[in-house]
């Protein structure tokens, strides 16, 4: 079985970084290059890292006692205000500064964050366990220096399982486009369902909160491979929480498509053991023995 560790550098790799592998299969003596596998499931990991700290960003904002009782704060870099008023919750956050110097923000995840954006939803979606939210986009959105249209991020409150919190969020015909060390795009869909596993000891936001999330993401990389992943809803969910911008664990599927694709079924696993290193593993499903490296 061939198995690869990685460290994910995600964006890295696609701008510059090669990787080297020799796969032998038996008993043939045959050479097979898995190098367009390997870009493409690095090269995935970067929307799906944009999801991650996106999202807990905004889970952040629902839980922290600062913000809901009238303070303006500072979350993950931008000034975050809540008012509730005219039947309506709005969150804005705002890495923004007049201050040509600074226009953007380094985040709590170690990317760059610019422009001004707003969590609509009606005033008693704190208290409620179903809700809708819409994103109001007041100054263009980057990430690092791509252009994204988070408008078209849909988060909802689905109710509670098991006594712990829903979230259902669409991210639908997302764009990601920009100069990141050259020209690339990213174009993604992506339906997750989000459950909250909340400390009991308090209401507010906690150290040892995290989420496990299932679904499907789909789209296409810069270096034109197609892929869709799918993360089933059972123990091999992915873990984020507030400690970590990394997934901490879980496992998917990946298909990929595209030229020079030898392989187009993959596995990956978010290594448990390596807390919060960023390693995952890549199996592809043949038989064969290998080395792999990143440089």
């Amino acid at each position: 079985m061939k198995q690869i560790n990685i460290t994910g550098l995600f964006i890295l790799l696609v701008f510059g970084m090669f990787i080297i592998v020799s796969c032998k299969k038996h008993p043939e003596n045959t050479q097979t290059d898995y190098n367009r596998e390997l870009q493409a499931v690095n090269s995935y990991m970067y929307p799906q890292q944009f999801t991650n700290q996106f999202m807990l960003s905004f889970f952040k904002s629902l839980y922290d006692s600062s913000l809901i009782n009238g303070e303006i704060i500072t979350l993950d870099s931008a000034k975050t205000i809540m008012k509730n008023e005219n039947d309506t919750l709005t969150i804005q956050m705002e890495y923004w500064s007049d201050d040509i110097n600074l226009w953007h923000h380094i985040d709590s995840y170690r990317h760059f964050r610019c422009g001004t954006y707003r969590f609509v939803a009606d005033s008693l979606f704190l208290q409620s366990d179903t809700g809708s939210v819409t994103i109001e986009v007041v100054k263009p959105f980057y990430y690092d220096s791509l252009t994204v249209n988070i408008e078209n991020i849909k988060i909802a409150k689905t109710g509670k399982t098991d006594g712990n919190q829903t979230f259902r969020v669409l991210f639908e015909n997302m764009v990601m486009d920009g100069t990141y060390a050259g020209k690339f795009t990213w174009k993604f869909n992506a339906d997750f369902t989000y459950v909250l596993y909340k400390d009991e000891t308090t209401p507010y936001l906690s150290p040892d909160d995290y989420y496990l999330f299932s679904g499907t993401m789909s789209g296409n990389t810069p270096v034109d491979i197609g892929y869709g992943i799918k993360i089933s809803p059972d123990t091999s969910r992915y873990k984020i929480n507030y400690n970590c911008f990394y997934t901490i664990e879980g496992k998917s599927v990946l298909e990929m498509h595209g030229v020079g694709i030898n392989n187009n079924v993959s596995y990956i696993d978010f290594i448990k053991e390596d807390g919060c290193n960023n390693q995952y593993e890549v199996t592809f499903p043949e038989q064969m023995t290998t080395k792999g490296s990143i440089e």
